[in-house]
């Protein structure tokens, strides 16, 4: 599963201490070329991802177990470019604005996060 996959959830889980839903997406590419594509997949993924959220599609799992938080988290190989990083700002914003958080590092080889 990966970031051109936008109609699928990644990964989804439960972060306990907070009672938040975190859905990931895994981001394995390279930013070198055709960023404009990278990027616009990224926003299919990050919306359907919403829309997920928003139509209490985590039901299915989760039954009527309520959040205290939601979150989207994007791990990426590869570090992201400037570009990138204002979308990213931005995208933040208008996530927060529906009360859904969003976070995103560049996770090495080990799992350590940068």
């Amino acid at each position: 599963m990966s970031v051109k996959e936008t109609e699928i959830i990644d990964a989804i889980g439960i972060e306990d201490s907070t009672n938040t839903l975190v859905l990931l997406i895994v981001d394995p590419y390279t930013w070198s070329v055709q960023e404009y594509d990278h990027l616009k997949a990224l926003q299919a993924k990050i919306n359907n991802y919403v829309r997920y959220i928003e139509a209490g599609g985590y039901k299915k799992k989760y039954g009527s177990r309520s959040f205290d938080g939601f979150r989207i988290e994007i791990e990426f190989k590869y570090q992201y470019s400037e570009k990138a990083l204002t979308v990213f700002e931005a995208g933040k914003r208008q996530l927060k604005e529906r009360g859904i958080n969003f976070r995103y590092a560049v996770v090495n080889a080990d799992n350590d996060r940068k």
